[in-house]
């Protein structure tokens, strides 16, 4: 019925409502997408005076599943690491080269909370081993940050990038950090690898679902928020601190990324349960009692 259209004033609600909803194996987030780009094209034909009213604004957004990111244990982290090393094969040295980077990226996005972009666009100058920092320009939000390594982190990549002068000498400093035989990697052949190392180490089926490599993201802002908890800290406080490390534009966008665990869920009840126990039984009782009389 779509081809039937021969001028955009036919464009109506009606219609809107069936291509969007065409085919009803797609998920409600892909749904939402197609409405989203139709609303956008459909803007750009008022400006051509093509129709004089936009019939995607009408049309609700569907309510989509909370995404819930896997939170990586440090055992599964370790794993990871080890099915790299497993992995290389020492009779051809591109191949060797490529889960060396692996380790090394995978090290990286954990123990820096990274994107997976911020990792790859990297460049050599960008690390600088003397201030143990790395320099992060044009990441999401158009934002630009320093990061703060530590000693092992540095070691790590002191360890790569000779590596990677040797098997792939840079022809300047704003080479790629990580690179391959024709030179930067792709987001597609990381994840490609990432996913290899996933079955070995039983994180995911051949075909099925499986965690990501920016789940190393999450897992890093969990992991960093429960030690916050076990050291006694004012998470609230420290939420800013984090915001910023990772380079968020807002304090909403990082409070994404703390998932509820359940080990976070049981420092917090430890936390209040110390609090709680240092409360007077009878203080207690006489708030019950108050509350209680105030019943209508």
């Amino acid at each position: 019925m779509f081809r039937d259209i021969s001028s955009a004033g036919q464009i109506d609600e009606g219609l809107v409502v069936n291509w969007v909803h065409s085919a009803r194996s797609n998920s409600n987030k892909t749904k939402n997408t197609k409405l989203a780009c139709l609303r956008k094209f459909l803007h750009y034909l008022i400006r051509l005076g093509l129709i004089a009213v936009n019939p995607a604004l009408s049309i609700p957004y569907l309510r989509e599943k909370p995404f819930k990111p896997y939170i990586y244990s440090l055992k599964e982290i370790g794993g990871l690491l080890e099915a790299a090393c497993r992995f290389e094969d020492h009779s051809r040295r591109d191949r060797c080269f490529a889960w060396r980077t692996m380790q090394a990226m995978i090290c990286l996005i954990y123990a820096c909370g990274l994107r997976l972009g911020e990792a790859l666009n990297l460049r050599i100058k960008d690390v600088d081993f003397s201030e143990a920092t790395l320099s992060l320009w044009k990441t999401k939000f158009h934002k630009e940050r320093l990061v703060p390594l530590s000693a092992e982190m540095a070691n790590k990549l002191k360890e790569y990038l000779a590596l990677r002068i040797k098997r792939y000498p840079p022809a300047n400093p704003e080479s790629p950090f990580f690179c391959h035989a024709r030179g930067k990697y792709a987001g597609r052949s990381i994840e490609t690898l990432f996913r290899k190392l996933l079955v070995v180490c039983a994180l995911s089926k051949p075909n099925g679902p499986a965690p990501r490599i920016h789940d190393l993201r999450h897992s890093f802002a969990v992991h960093r928020l429960y030690q916050w908890y076990q050291e006694g800290e004012d998470i609230l406080n420290k939420l800013a601190l984090l915001s910023t490390y990772m380079g968020h534009a807002q304090l909403e966008y990082t409070q994404v990324y703390l998932t509820i665990t359940r080990a976070l869920l049981r420092e917090g009840n430890r936390r209040f349960k110390d609090f709680a126990e240092g409360i007077p039984q009878g203080f207690v009782e006489r708030i019950i009692s108050h509350h209680g009389s105030r019943r209508p």
